[in-house]
């Protein structure tokens, strides 16, 4: 396949032409389950057969990334009659199980701007899941390029001795040794929890062209750090086209699939 192209038509089969060990990071947001619709004649999949849908393509993912390449699945859960549903865990499992997948870790994307979503027996969640999965056990990454900012408060606090693991002598007493910690001055690493905006901070119109559209944030922060530039990106739904976009900003090449041919006007737009 050619990179900078957006291929038109089904994800399942489309992967089956991507070459093997050819992407170095596949990012996505897939269709969540009975939830949205995106057009006529694009299918939305129940729970109870979601997994059964997408692993074929967790499968050609596999065979496609690079051997420190990431896989990051952005996708939120429902509630069914009163009960969240575990279509998501499901899936997540099955991935793992059914595929030399590993799940690397899992993140929390709390909507900045997210509407309120909860009933008269429900805390409001403004919450999605992020998880991140590898094709080895080490991963190409480049954690100084998402450092954030060291609080003052953790600067002023190493200027004095503190704390660490504590240490058990030879007697069997536990003691702490205190040193000071020195700051990364490119900042700290981030935590999991991830604050980003919602698609509905973009311009409006572009937003209610498409009923589930990425911020930029969101790819954003991970092409970052898994990717340096020149390598390959891959969004199998692509949607309003937002991961091409951050990846022309960043330098990255990128491939998308894309089922509905409505979205090439939003695909084709520069931001």
């Amino acid at each position: 396949m050619k990179t900078n192209k957006v291929y038109y038509g089904d994800a399942m089969e489309l992967s089956k032409e991507l070459q093997p060990n050819s992407i170095n990071l596949v990012i996505t947001s897939p269709p969540y389950a009975n939830t949205k619709s995106y057009g006529e004649g694009i299918n939305i999949f129940f729970p109870a057969i979601y997994a059964e849908w997408f692993l074929p393509l967790a499968k050609q993912v596999e065979r496609a990334l690079t051997p420190d390449g990431s896989f990051i699945l952005n996708i939120g859960d429902i509630c069914e009659k009163g009960t969240r549903s575990i279509y998501v865990y499901d899936l997540v499992c099955r991935i793992v199980r059914e595929t030399k997948l590993k799940l690397h870790d899992r993140y929390f994307w709390i909507k900045k701007n997210g509407l309120p979503s909860s009933g008269p027996q429900r805390l409001d969640n403004k919450t999605e899941m992020i998880f991140h999965f590898k094709k080895n056990h080490q991963i190409k990454c480049f954690m100084d390029e998402i450092r954030e900012p060291h609080a003052p408060s953790s600067l002023a606090r190493w200027e004095t001795p503190c704390g660490s693991t504590p240490v058990v002598d030879k007697e069997g007493n536990q003691f702490v040794k205190k040193r000071k910690h020195k700051a990364n001055p490119k900042g700290k690493i981030p935590d999991g929890n991830f604050g980003f905006s919602n698609a509905a901070s973009q311009r409006k119109d572009r937003v209610a062209k498409h009923p589930a559209a990425f911020h930029p944030d969101v790819p954003h922060k991970f092409i970052n750090w898994l990717t340096e530039e020149g390598d390959v990106v891959l969004d199998p739904f692509m949607g309003s086209g937002t991961t091409k976009k951050v990846c022309e900003k960043l330098n990255r090449k990128w491939i998308g699939f894309e089922l509905n041919k409505n979205y090439k006007d939003l695909i084709d737009e520069t931001i």
